[in-house]
Parts: C-alpha cells; sequence; structure tokens
C-alpha cells in the first residue's frame, strides 16, 4: 500500500520544492513581465516629453563664428534662438534658413552640439561693386546680390551699371562674372562695368580707356590676353573675339 504520509512541515495541497516548483509563485515571473514593457514605455515617454516641453535640456549658449560685420546679437536675434529653448524644439535647419534671409549673409551653418549650445557659422556677403539704386547707393556682391545701402561709393569698387540688378537678372549675372573673371591688376583699373545685356558688356577704365567685352563667352581666353593687350596705346580694346583682339 503507498504511503500518503506528508514531510513535516508541509502544507495540504503544497509540495516540496524539491520536487515540483511551488504553485503559488508560478505565476509572479510573468505578471512582472507583462508589465515590464508598458512601465518602461510609460517612463520613456515621461522623459521625452520632460526633454521636449520644459528648459531641463535647453539652450544655454549660442557660438557665432564667421561674422565680421555684423555682431554676435545681430546674429542671434536673427537666428530666432531664445536662451532656454528646449534644445529638442531646436531646427537647424529651419534656423539656418531663417539666417540666409539677412541680406548681408551669404550662407550658413547651424550645428547643434549637446547638451545645451547650438554652434552658428555664416559667410558674409563682400561687395565686389556698387550700384546707384532709386533708395541710394547699394552694395552688390560677386553673385550680384544687392546687399547693403550705404551712404558714398566705397573707394576702389567699380560701379555697376544695369538695368534692375539681382541675381536673377541675366545681364546683372553677366557683368559680375566678366568683372570677377578679370585679372586682378586690371580689375583695379576699372572705375564702372556696362552690362545693357548679357552679350553687350562693357568695362570703364581710368584714363578714359575701355573694353569692349561682347558675351560672357570664352571669358577665361578674353581675361588671359587683357594684360598684355593693355600695354598698347589705345583708348578701345576689343576683345568680343580673343582670337583676333584690336585696339584702337
Amino acid at each position: 500500500m503507498t504511503s500518503t504520509r506528508r514531510r513535516a512541515g508541509e502544507r495540504p495541497g503544497v509540495r516540496s520544492t524539491r520536487g515540483r516548483p511551488v504553485r503559488g509563485g508560478a505565476s509572479i515571473a510573468p505578471k512582472w513581465r507583462r508589465w515590464a514593457l508598458p512601465l518602461v514605455l510609460a517612463a520613456v515617454t515621461v522623459l521625452a516629453l520632460v526633454l521636449y516641453f520644459t528648459p531641463v535640456l535647453g539652450v544655454r549658449s549660442v557660438e557665432v563664428l564667421g561674422n565680421t560685420s555684423l555682431d554676435h546679437d545681430e546674429v542671434v536675434r536673427a537666428s530666432g534662438i531664445e536662451t532656454g529653448t528646449p534644445m529638442l524644439q531646436v531646427d537647424a535647419g529651419e534656423i539656418r534658413d531663417q539666417l540666409q534671409t539677412v541680406p548681408k549673409i551669404a550662407s550658413a551653418e547651424v550645428t547643434l552640439s549637446w547638451p545645451s549650445s547650438v554652434q552658428v557659422r555664416i559667410t558674409e556677403r563682400l561687395p565686389a561693386a556698387f550700384l546707384v539704386a532709386r533708395n541710394g547707393i547699394q552694395l552688390v556682391d560677386a553673385s550680384g546680390m544687392p546687399f547693403q545701402t550705404v551712404p558714398e561709393p566705397p573707394a576702389g569698387l567699380p560701379e555697376l551699371k544695369v538695368r534692375e540688378a539681382s541675381q536673377a537678372d541675366p545681364a546683372t549675372k553677366a557683368g559680375m562674372l566678366v568683372l570677377t573673371s578679370v585679372p586682378e591688376p586690371v580689375r583695379g583699373e576699372i572705375t564702372a562695368v556696362l552690362a545693357e545685356n548679357p552679350n553687350d558688356i562693357r568695362l570703364l577704365l581710368k584714363g578714359d580707356r575701355q573694353i569692349e567685352w561682347g558675351s560672357q563667352e570664352e571669358a577665361e581666353k578674353k581675361a588671359a590676353i587683357l594684360p598684355a593687350l593693355l600695354t598698347r596705346p589705345g583708348k578701345v580694346y576689343d576683345v568680343t573675339t580673343p582670337a583676333l583682339p584690336t585696339v584702337s
């Protein structure tokens, strides 16, 4: 006859851990596993909300690089970056686009430096010529972009004479391309760039001389022959056909 006696200390309905696991603890681990993932997700969500909506990781400093005529505060104001703004809300691309609407800024790069800094690097426009507009004298960069109004023409800059100066105007673009193609020693002699249209460009020089340039085509060849050509006496230097330049 099989014995049904229990060992001392055992309770009815509960087997010793020497045999099968105790029934009462069998579901403890699965219950914790069921709750673990939701708890982790909730904690991550709360942390993300805290970081996104509060200044725990907010902007503490803005570093500006590349500025010369614009001061630090001007660039920061133009960027729209405010101290304390959560870093997760700082959109580098949006700030870059905002900065590039400033006439004096040619390009901008924005970098987030965690945990609390933003670095702004700008390239300012440099004057290559000036033009006389309805609202005054404007500086123009090498791309043909008017970017600053000044009380009087800066010394040494040539005047750009076009019907309407803009980066989109073909005559403006052609005139500035020609100006920047000319070798530096010759460029210093230029007093004005006349660009009625992209195919009829003239450069006025000191000493009542001028260069008949023509179109912007073959600009490198035309620029290469100018230094030697200008050593010859004359008033009009025609390089419209660089293979057959003339002086008169």
